[in-house]
């Protein structure tokens, strides 16, 4: 499976922009990209199953978000 991880920055251009690749499920891409680049941790063994603030879409079953408050960003991740 390949994951899309996608970026929405507020007071930018107002486009997604996809920002990485990974070759695990969405949710488990969302982790570790929130960990590797919020964080800038990157012993993956050691990455919880899910970081708080993380959801599920309601109406897409698969696709996951984070709202990085400081960062001024929603992160999400689909399967591509």
């Amino acid at each position: 499976m390949i994951t899309g991880i996608f970026e929405l920055k507020e007071n930018s251009d107002s486009a997604v922009h996809k920002v990485a690749e990974y070759t695990v499920s969405p949710k488990q891409a969302l982790v570790d990209y929130i960990k590797q680049d919020i964080y800038k941790h990157y012993c993956t063994w050691t990455y919880p199953e899910l970081i708080k603030g993380m959801r599920e879409s309601d109406t897409v079953p698969g696709h996951w978000f984070y709202d990085d408050f400081k960062g001024r960003r929603i992160i999400s991740a689909c399967p591509l």
